[in-house]
């Protein structure tokens, strides 16, 4: 099937042929008729196999056809990927909106735009605010729908897909995944045809390396002499080839400690051109702001080695990706996030650790992980053949290997919806969002989602019961002949909080404000990603809980999460006192991304701390509102009108306070030649700061 054969305006197919599209893969010349008769489709082909085209042509379709779509990711660097992919479009009349972050949001703003980009999370928040918005939807794409099975993201994205469904019966699902072992079952579930191929564009070799020998599972052999590293002359093998490859490993440490190790080898079979390249590249990241983990990221960019892993912060992220993508960088040794829906290819991917720290012990990682890793072998446009390989340190478990993980059967898909945690917050919001008001409505909600598909709902009835009564004790809701919200429970709901966060702040609302125990107390929530508090540092957390009075003590909350909080809790306010970030990533031993994923939820969370406070009268919600700008921008109070300034951060800000320049009403004097002689300010900076404060375009 040629691309022009798709029933679409030819300036749009165009647009696809600029990608070097002619010609559509057997799956997608498979699915798209379908894709014209108004049919959901569940499509379940390899990574790199065109999921994309089907999503897109399926949105172009329906904004032909007077429809929006949303397009629901995972995570918000997919989002992104998708927005800047959909923005071409733009020219040709289409609107795209971002919609990634601040939980507290109607979709108002949203409706004059074709196409609307959201995480699960988002997309989740703007039905709470208003069910009416799914009316509005023609085509809904699902990116990634294996992660039903997930057990934090699985439940919001089944109760999206089933709220949706449940309002507008005639929008169209588009499902994708690489990896799902019951992709039939969901298809079954969704009322979807079912496309499902093995095709890739560029073939997929796989094997297993251990005992000085790689070997594939279609017979073939090469001897490749080990090192200490144990798979450093393995990669060493493939760079010399002119491929790229990516490493895969447990631990953030192994990540940092192997990218290390393998740069003293890459950087041998750099040319100078590309070395050049990367000098550039390593000078930039350095020109953001220096800290001694930036440092080290540049350091291995010089020689063409990187470790990618959760500690990065967005920009560095982006800067290694793209380094990557570019063909500059060979190396990227990654944690197994990166694995999570980027597109991110190489010819070669190992995967040299199976196990990892599952909170108890080590345990191997799934096979669904192994594929999602693997199949980002092969980069089309660039390689013949992909190598996705496996690393074994015996035969038998290179035999083990083999048969679970390469000729083995990815796990089926099961529902995560009866996760208490899980089932207290989505019952809340059905209630809040007058979804249904009664317990035979939320019943015969549930039998529509996934879980109801594949269990007897009257398996839940006992737990839901058993929430509803948690719900009404706690004056979340009212039962009386309908069930109804309280306020309280409305802007718990709408704030995106789960209910027992919402509890934890009432213990605090009884105190005079404090920072540190309001932080204590929105670390203690399950909302708060807390850091690990090693044993290590229990009796130094001990004493820091004893300089303060808190609202929670260790006997009224898991031990465990009182001492996570309190570590959590002291580097946000150390942030907030403006401790420098090299310190704050020694101190508590974290990097740039984990303090920045901290801080964004800490403001989330002070903000609902203050929201609720509105709700049950509490006299000091100002205050908490005035230290969450405090927090948002890393700053002491007096800092706070130079730091709203776009381009002065919070190195600059106090950098310009301690200048002289105290005010906006200082800066309105200045001249570029006074600002440019301040480090960290150059001319260019200079004049928009002078254009910011001076009220000029």
């Amino acid at each position: 099937m040629h691309i022009e054969d798709i029933p679409l305006d030819p300036e749009f197919i165009e647009i696809f042929k600029k990608d070097g599209i002619e010609y559509l893969y057997p799956p997608q010349a498979e699915a798209i008729p379908e894709i014209f008769k108004g049919k959901n489709l569940v499509v379940a082909i390899p990574t790199a196999s065109g999921k994309t085209l089907i999503a897109y042509t399926a949105i172009l379709r329906a904004f032909k056809m007077g429809l929006k779509s949303a397009y629901i990711v995972p995570l918000r660097a997919l989002a992104m990927e998708k927005y800047e992919e959909l923005k071409r479009f733009e020219s040709l009349g289409l609107r795209v909106a971002l919609a990634i972050g601040d939980y507290d949001s109607p979709p108002a703003a949203l409706r004059n735009f074709d196409v609307i980009i959201a995480t699960s999370e988002k997309m989740d928040s703007l039905l709470r605010h208003s069910i009416d918005f799914a009316y509005d939807l023609g085509v809904v794409v699902l990116d990634e729908i294996h992660l039903l099975g997930d057990e934090s993201r699985g439940p919001t994205l089944e109760m999206v897909i089933t709220k949706i469904r449940d309002v507008n019966d005639s929008v169209q699902i588009i499902a994708l995944s690489a990896t799902v072992g019951n992709s039939e079952e969901i298809a079954n579930w969704l009322n979807a045809t079912h496309i499902y191929s093995e095709f890739r564009p560029v073939p997929l070799k796989l094997g297993v390396y251990c005992d000085d020998t790689l070997k594939f599972i279609n017979g073939d052999k090469e001897s490749i002499k080990g090192d200490s590293m144990g798979i450093g002359n393995l990669v060493i093998s493939r760079i010399k080839s002119g491929g790229q490859v990516m490493v895969f490993v447990s631990t953030r440490r192994s990540a940092e400690s192997l990218a290390e190790k393998l740069s003293r080898r890459v950087s041998k079979h750099l040319t100078s051109e590309e070395s050049e390249k990367l000098e550039t590249i390593a000078e930039s990241l350095m020109d953001e702001e220096y800290t001694v983990f930036g440092e080290k990221l540049a350091k291995l960019i010089r020689k063409g080695v990187c470790f990618h892993h959760a500690g990065l912060s967005n920009s560095q992220r982006a800067t290694v990706e793209n380094a990557f993508k570019k063909r500059l960088l060979k190396v990227i040794v990654a944690t197994p996030t990166l694995a999570a829906g980027i597109n991110l290819p190489s010819r070669t991917v190992i995967v040299r650790d199976l196990t990892r720290y599952d909170g108890y012990g080590s345990s191997y990682i799934s096979v669904m992980e192994v594929k999602q890793m693997l199949g980002r072998a092969g980069r089309p446009k660039y390689d013949r053949w992909g190598e996705g390989i496996l690393y074994a340190k015996n035969s038998s478990r290179a035999k083990e290997f083999e048969e679970v993980y390469l000729k083995g059967d990815v796990e089926n898909v099961k529902s995560q919806l009866s996760n208490e945690s899980a089932l207290r917050t989505h019952l809340l919001a059905l209630i809040a969002s007058d979804i249904t008001n009664s317990e035979d409505g939320i019943i015969s909600l549930f039998e529509k989602t996934f879980y109801g598909y594949q269990m007897p709902v009257s398996l839940l009835k006992n737990k839901i019961e058993r929430i509803l009564i948690f719900l009404e004790e706690n004056e979340f809701i009212k039962r009386k002949r309908l069930l109804m919200p309280t306020p309280l429970g409305k802007r718990v709901s709408d704030l995106y909080l789960d209910p027992y966060s919402a509890i934890i702040f009432r213990k605090a609302y009884d105190m005079r404000f404090e920072p540190f125990m309001v932080l204590h107390t929105i670390c203690c929530t399950p909302d708060m990603k807390t850091l690990y508090a090693r044993r290590s540092e229990i009796e130094e957390l001990v004493i820091l809980a004893n300089l303060h009075r808190l609202a929670l003590d260790e006997f009224e909350i898991d031990n465990d999460v009182f001492f996570s909080a309190l570590k959590t809790a002291a580097l946000i306010l150390d942030w907030a006192n403006e401790i420098p970030q090299d310190t704050l990533i020694e101190k508590y031993g974290v990097g740039p991304g984990d303090i920045h994923s901290r801080v964004e939820l800490a403001d989330w969370l002070l903000y609902a701390f203050s929201e609720i406070g509105k709700v049950l009268k509490y006299p000091y919600y100002r205050q908490v509102e005035q230290f969450r700008m405090r927090v948002k921008y890393g700053v002491k109070e007096e800092l706070l009108p130079l730091v709203s300034l776009k381009g002065v951060g919070r190195v600059r800000a106090r950098r310009l306070y301690d200048s002289g320049y105290r005010t906006i009403e200082d800066l309105q004097s200045a001249s570029v030649s006074d600002l440019r002689h301040i480090p960290g300010i150059g001319e260019k900076l200079a004049r928009a700061i002078l254009k910011q404060v001076r009220g000029e375009k």
